[in-house]
């Protein structure tokens, strides 16, 4: 099996080298990454302008590609030049906070797997919820992707989609007990904006600050289950709904 992982904190990331212990021994890893942070990018690519493509020595997975673009950009430039045997699996993230509900509409990791799937590959994203109170402990994340996968790569999916995968902070001790298979919240993500510019400014200039925890919750959602201390896993379609 050939792997591609990518994200969008960055090919230094502690979370892709986190992913790549995941998978390291499911087959053949590629790592096809942004070479900064792209957080919030959604499914942006680059257009106008030449895609640097650099290749990087990591001390976690020997050798990558440190891709000057987006997550999208990364996956296509892959299947389309960078990997010379078929993907069979793209696995986005990990991703350093959590991308449940709508956040899957604004983020880089989301659309690196949503790319693997607009190409026809089974695609996974993974993201670790974060909090204050809490240090990430990677090499738990390592573990439960690790015991996830393997289901999920005999599963098939009713129409093409792909898979998006949120860990709460703590992980729970019982791993895979606390895997709930959840929709996605659509409830809009809290916005409150601090305002920056002095009065009389002809430039208005506002910082985005609203909590992430805050947002509403209703019933069983992707959400509401890392909320509550669980693993959440999402079956997101291309288009429509299953």
């Amino acid at each position: 099996m050939n792997i591609l992982l990518t994200n969008d904190d960055g090919f230094d990331a502690p979370g892709l080298a986190a992913a790549y212990q995941a998978v390291c021994g499911l087959g053949t890893v590629f790592v096809v990454a942004p070479r900064t942070e792209r957080s919030a990018c959604s499914h942006m690519i680059t257009l106008g302008r030449p895609i640097n493509v650099e290749t990087r020595r990591h001390d976690e997975f020997c050798t990558g590609y440190a891709v000057d673009g987006t997550p999208a950009d990364c996956v296509r430039l892959a299947v389309a030049e960078l990997i010379p045997e078929p993907i069979d699996l793209v696995l986005s993230g990990i991703n350093r906070g959590a991308n449940s509900g709508v956040d899957v509409f604004y983020s880089g990791t989301v659309a690196g797997a949503r790319e693997g799937a607009i190409l026809g590959i089974k695609s996974v994203a993974v993201s670790q919820a974060i909090r204050k109170e809490f240090d990430v402990d990677w090499s738990a994340a390592t573990k439960v992707v690790r015991a996830i996968l393997p289901d999920l790569l005999t599963e098939t999916l009713p129409a093409p989609g792909f898979w998006s995968l949120n860990l709460p902070l703590p992980i729970p001790a019982n791993g895979l007990e606390s895997l709930r298979r959840v929709p996605i919240a659509v409830d809009p993500t809290p916005m409150t904006f601090e305002k920056l510019h002095a009065e009389g400014d002809p430039i208005m200039k506002f910082g985005y600050g609203a909590p992430y925890w805050s947002r509403h919750v209703g019933e069983a959602t992707d959400f509401s289950t890392i909320r509550d201390g669980l693993i959440s896993l999402t079956a997101i379609p291309l288009a429509g709904k299953f």
